[in-house]
């Protein structure tokens, strides 16, 4: 006899798990037994069933109550897409009268916020009658994490405003929105009332201070605070590690790791990826090998995301030969690992061997992106590849409908100026769909000096002088360029429209004397 599919084991008691199969139950077995099953899917992270087993009790006429909703409700938010079946759930809700229950409009607000739709979340909020601490926890973290800080923010003084007391939970959570404003002030006042009212927060609060306190650039008050902690954990140690290599302090960042080490604290993918950071801003061969080799004997080199590191890591300290064995050597692959060894490639002047792992990874199916495009096309203009980096701008715009980024047009103006195509790379700009910076203009006049053709660059000089009339940096390329050909009528003609336009050097050339 073949198994029913919605069969499954449940263990009710924690210590046996019997199998229990939905047709065995009745409409006389009513909610309660139902509802067992449903929890017994989420628990093994079967959502399908949870939603399937739901369909079943409809079709038997088994009545719901507001626990049978919240399973499935939290069903429809874990399978991807569960748009449709969230929006029917929120509907039977309504139905049966469970629309308004804060149990079930908490897990409406959760719902939808794993879905994106965050104005739905907020509806949901809006139309709660009475919230507890719970909903306003979910609704201020739905917001902090979603990256809408300031909404997150409001909330927290409208729940102060109602008379709900802030808990530690709380706390976390606008710390977070502080850090992403770097709201420092806030941040301080938030630090002020968790230190009176929540005496001897946990690990959970110290963590959230010590990253508002780093992000916002006080790395000695977060490193005040670390030190104080009486039980740091991983996340504790992996955050100051961050914070002080982010802050351009990676040797600080390093001897963290190691007395992380000698405290006995086993660092996690988190920490090994901030640690293998910091190693590439130091750009020291022998500290990447040094954690090339903690990450191997460690077990981290099952892991893609710190693989790819490596990869950047090596590139970027100088040793594009190891990155190319450990991508060799990956298993599997991401486009992120494809664009670290084409970037990888494209720096150290290997343009032909950029192209051929750009049309390996085509090959193995990954559709490329505008960054590895932008990788490939840097990669021609350091090889001199200009056809096959036109080819390439060509094709990510007509076959891949790529928009170009403004670092897409500078690379191939890049490419056609090291290639002494100048008029070239001049008409491609003006034929540019969007408007040229200041910074590619630049970079067509540089190449037109150091070519030789003054006379082109005098012409684009106008364009730069448009975009940024009050940069003295312009004015005095100008009056170079006019120098370099005995034209000093003009050049009289430049200090003079810098006087009358009041533009001075940002940055006056000085000199020292050594007595």
């Amino acid at each position: 006899m073949a198994k029913n599919p919605l069969s499954h084991n449940c263990d009710q008691s924690r210590n046996t798990s019997p199998t229990i199969s939905f047709s065995r139950f009745t409409k006389q077995d009513g909610a309660y037994q139902w509802n067992t099953i449903l929890r017994g899917f989420l628990e093994r992270n079967d959502p399908k069933k949870a939603i399937l087993g739901f369909a079943h009790m409809r079709r038997r006429g088994i009545k719901v109550d507001s626990y049978t909703l919240l399973f499935v409700i939290k069903a429809c938010g874990l399978i991807m897409p569960g748009v449709s079946e969230g929006k029917q759930m929120h509907a039977q809700a309504l139905k049966s009268g469970f629309g308004l229950e804060l149990v079930t409009q908490t897990a409406l607000l959760r719902m939808y916020c794993l879905f994106g739709d965050l104005m739905a979340a907020r509806k949901v909020f809006d139309e709660t009658p009475q919230r507890d601490i719970i909903q306003w926890n979910a609704f201020i973290s739905i917001f902090s994490q979603r990256d809408h800080p300031n909404i997150a923010l409001r909330a927290a003084r409208a729940m102060i405003d109602e008379n709900v007391r802030p808990d530690e939970v709380t706390v976390a959570s606008i710390l977070s929105a502080c850090t992403q404003l770097k709201a420092l002030e806030h941040g301080k006042q938030v630090h002020g009332y968790a230190t009176k009212n929540l005496l001897g927060f946990d690990a959970f609060v110290h963590n959230a201070l010590i990253n508002m306190y780093a992000k916002c650039g006080y790395l000695s008050n977060a490193h005040h605070l670390f030190k104080k902690m009486s039980c740091r954990n991983v996340v504790s140690w992996t955050l100051i590690i961050d914070g002080y290599s982010d802050k351009g302090n990676p040797s600080e960042a390093l001897a963290l790791f190691k007395e992380m080490e000698a405290a006995g604290v086993r660092p996690d993918e988190v920490t090994v990826l901030a640690v293998v950071s910091m190693c590439t801003k130091l750009g020291s061969s022998e500290i990447g090998e040094w954690i090339d080799d903690y990450a191997e004997k460690n077990g981290f080199q099952e892991s893609i995301n710190i693989m790819n590191a490596l990869i950047d890591m090596h590139s970027k300290c100088g040793d594009i030969e190891k990155a190319c064995r450990i991508f060799d050597q990956m298993t599997e692959r991401t486009l992120i690992s494809w664009t670290a060894i084409i970037q990888g490639l494209a720096m150290h002047g290997y343009g032909v061997a950029a192209l051929v792992r750009f049309s390996q990874m085509q090959r193995e199916g990954f559709k490329p992106d505008d960054v590895v495009f932008l990788s490939v096309m840097n990669a021609c203009s350091h090889a001199g590849l200009v056809e096959e980096g036109k080819q390439c701008f060509e094709s990510m715009v007509e076959e891949h409908g790529i928009t170009p980024r403004i670092e897409h047009y500078g690379s191939i103006v890049d490419l056609l100026c090291r290639a002494g195509l100048l008029d070239e790379a001049f008409q491609f700009l003006v034929r540019m769909p969007v408007k040229p910076d200041a910074v590619i203009w630049r970079t067509l006049i540089g190449s037109c000096r150091d070519q030789g053709n003054i006379s082109l660059a005098r012409q684009v000089m106008d364009y730069v002088l448009d975009l940024e009339p009050e940069h003295s940096g312009n004015y005095i390329l100008k009056s170079n360029l006019h120098a370099m050909i005995g034209d000093w009528e003009s050049v009289h003609e430049v200090r003079n429209d810098m006087g009358f336009r009041e533009v001075t050097k940002s940055d006056p050339g000085h000199s020292y004397v050594e007595v």
